[in-house]
């Protein structure tokens, strides 16, 4: 598993997808919808990053950033931990 993270503006989503090449598939389906470019920032095997541009005004400026990076099992878990917490009959009655 691969998580997509874009963060434009301060928003950060994630997503997950089976391969590198499905989240590359994914961030450029937002590239399109969002009339932005790309520019690599650092490439490997494990991470990529992007810096996303925006070309609307007379020079380009950069808009967010987006990184594709392995999900682990670690991350799971994690993520897991937090939405049981969130969930929670305690956590519940304190919102």
């Amino acid at each position: 598993m691969y998580t997509l993270t874009i963060d434009e503006h301060g928003r950060d989503v994630s997503t997950q997808h089976d391969t590198p090449e499905a989240a590359q598939a994914a961030l450029h389906a937002y590239l399109v919808i969002s009339d932005y470019y790309h520019r690599p920032t650092q490439l490997s095997a494990t991470h990529t990053a992007f810096e996303l541009l925006s070309l609307a005004e007379a020079r380009p400026r950069v808009v967010g950033v987006a990184t594709i990076e392995p999900y682990s099992e670690l991350d799971a878990r994690r993520d897991l931990k937090a939405v049981f917490a969130a969930a929670s009959p305690i956590h519940a009655l304190a919102s």
